[in-house]
């Protein structure tokens, strides 16, 4: 999702066209929906015979995803400043309150995702990708303990220092859907249902970090036919919880009273996202002459924003 996230990510609605449409004509259906080459899903046959339309088992998916969060500080903020040039003797530790630490951030990714039905209800997935993002902190030093070559000097400075972190991030995940349908009201289209959860661990390559998300997400909505395609319209509460550790360096290079130098900044910091709850809508249409193409769009709000799109095809 990372956050990416990913995560990001709340990927497994694409695989609506899994639950299932019941018919009488048990026998079209057979003829229709042939065992697949896979041999899955398990107990598939039996689905079939009870006059349940499944879909192609496997797919292959490309995502893009885009959001934007705040986070806070698990524990204290640890910097090391060291001056270069004409300030090459200052050496000092910075610890810096977690409440006194504002963080914000936001990232893109794009992930490829496989997945199988497995049995009719259950779909297991993979995934991985890669992403870029940025993370902007803003430390207060007021409540700051400075050290300098070992002796505390100050309890706070009436500043408050801005460290921009830029990073890319490969990641891989895995996660499983829960997928089924119920006629809620009669005679009404049936209402489906999913339950999702999923894992992403990410590895950044521009600075000393791992991030692991972890993912949750219920929705439901109602499927149409639209010619001989599927289009299906759905609300979600979505659970995301992005945990990162970041360490690194930034360089001040500022030139100070006419001569060359600049601070190094050491930093190290325990993040954790600010909000883990969030509400969507989402969009999912199937086409092709066996449904085999889908599209899916979703849009994430109320305490984050997010952005997720994605094509794919079943095989």
């Amino acid at each position: 999702m990372n956050k990416h996230l990913v995560m990001v990510m709340l990927l497994s609605a694409i695989t609506l066209n899994a639950w299932a449409n019941n018919t009488s004509d048990t026998t079209d259906i057979e003829r229709q929906q042939p065992a697949h080459w896979s041999h899955l899903p398990i107990w598939g046959d039996k689905a079939r015979e009870l006059g349940y339309e499944l879909p192609i088992p496997v797919g292959l998916n490309i995502y893009y995803n885009k959001q934007s969060v705040a986070y806070d500080a698990k524990d204290n903020f640890n910097l090391g400043l060291t001056g270069s040039g004409w300030l090459n003797k200052i050496n000092a530790d910075v610890v810096i309150p977690a409440d006194d630490v504002i963080i914000t951030g936001e990232d893109e990714s794009i992930q490829l995702r496989a997945d199988a039905w497995v049995l009719p209800f259950l779909n297991v997935y993979g995934l991985a990708g890669y992403t870029k993002g940025h993370k902007d902190i803003l430390a207060d030093l007021s409540n700051a303990e400075v050290m300098v070559n070992g002796s505390l000097v100050s309890n706070g400075l009436n500043m408050t220092l801005p460290i921009p972190i830029e990073y890319t991030a490969y990641n891989l995940g895995f996660g499983a859907v829960l997928a089924g349908q119920a006629e809620v009201i009669p005679g009404m289209h049936p209402f489906i249902f999913t339950g999702v959860a999923a894992f992403t661990n990410s590895w950044t390559t521009t600075t000393d970090s791992t991030i692991q998300t972890y993912i949750g997400s219920i929705r439901m909505g109602q499927r149409y036919d639209v010619g001989g395609d599927k289009l299906a319209f759905l609300v979600g509460y979505n659970y995301q919880m992005i945990n990162q550790k970041i360490g690194g360096s930034y360089d001040f290079n500022i030139p100070l009273l006419g001569r060359p130098g600049g601070i190094v900044i050491d930093y190290d910091v325990h993040l954790v996202s600010s909000e883990s709850h969030n509400m969507s809508v989402s969009m999912v249409y199937d086409f092709g002459p066996k449904d085999e193409w889908n599209v899916f769009i979703e849009y994430g709000f109320l305490n984050w924003d997010q952005l997720l799109l994605s094509v794919g095809r079943r095989f």
